[in-house]
């Protein structure tokens, strides 16, 4: 599937099933933290296209330029850097490469979870953002039926 649209309504209908299976199997009362797990999850759904010129690598990149500029005029050169760094990752593969592997689906989400232990006054990431990221990640490798373990 190439086209942005379809992989954000896979993400749409799985995050639909996720949260389905919270109400049903674990009596979830939906508050408004589901939109940001929503959120969450659509740009997990897009997140593996960041490898080509689409809109996914607009998205992102734009959002990296961002952020960037804030740690450089901030004062955060290191945080700069490291993002520099980790954002020129996905372009240095080919498409369909490591990023539409199921352990990426795992790997690139992971900050979530390292943050809140290595920066807890932050509050921000855990458990409850990540599962939508790999939620929509992985509807991301069914819909381009690519199952790599690398």
């Amino acid at each position: 599937m190439s086209l942005y649209k379809g992989h954000i309504a896979g993400g749409f209908f799985a995050f639909i099933l996720y949260i389905l299976v919270l109400v049903v199997f674990f009596a979830f009362k939906p508050t408004y933290d589901v939109l940001i797990w929503f959120g969450l999850c659509i740009l997990g759904s897009i997140w593996p296209d960041i490898d080509t010129s689409s809109f996914a690598q607009k998205l992102f990149y734009g959002f990296f330029i961002i952020l960037d500029g804030i740690f450089l005029l901030s004062g955060h050169f290191k945080e700069a850097a490291l993002l520099g760094f980790f954002a020129l990752l996905p372009i240095i593969g080919k498409h369909r490469g490591w990023t539409h592997s199921i352990s990426a689906a795992f790997i690139v989400p992971s900050p979530l979870i390292i943050l809140p232990i290595i920066k807890p006054e932050l509050h921000v990431g855990g458990l409850e953002y990540y599962i939508p990221v790999v939620i929509g990640y992985l509807s991301h490798l069914i819909l381009d039926k690519q199952f790599k373990l690398y």
